[in-house]
């Protein structure tokens, strides 16, 4: 992903646009931006009146306070699916989060979904494991076939 544009050039091409004796294309062209930026920054100023960019504003992230729970309840429920995790967590907590934010916090906790070693395969059939740097919790004793 691209970094944003700093400050300091954005003003400068906003300062070379309000002297108007270049065009916008031969401004983006001198500042090696592309026109559509140019005109992008010049509609903000015109609107907003703001010459800076926005503040970047992220995505949901699950609660710090609710990464322990979520590690708890996935240490009680090892073979749970995402949507039985939400489910819990919301009953603790109170607050529901969607099932991609808890796979990121699961990951982020050092769960990963694996597929059990003692049922036949399935897309149903995954848990989530610690993984080995962290300390991996062992996998359930497979039962004894008979």
């Amino acid at each position: 992903m691209s970094r944003a544009y700093s400050r300091d050039l954005r003003e400068r091409v906003l300062r070379a646009c309000a002297v108007g004796t270049e065009t916008q294309a031969s401004i983006a062209r001198r500042f090696e931006v592309s026109e559509a930026t140019v005109s992008d920054w010049r509609k903000q100023e015109r609107e907003d009146g703001r010459q800076e960019a926005k503040a970047h504003a992220g995505g949901r992230v699950m609660l710090a306070g609710d990464l322990p729970i979520l590690d708890a309840v996935a240490a009680e429920h090892p073979g749970a699916q995402l949507a039985e995790y939400a489910r819990l967590v919301e009953k603790r907590t109170g607050r529901h989060h969607s099932s991609p934010a808890l796979c990121r916090a699961l990951q982020r906790l050092g769960w990963r979904r694996k597929k059990s070693l003692c049922t036949p395969a399935s897309t149903s059939a995954s848990m989530f494991r610690r993984i080995a740097r962290r300390g991996a919790r062992p996998n359930p004793p497979c039962p004894p076939r008979t």
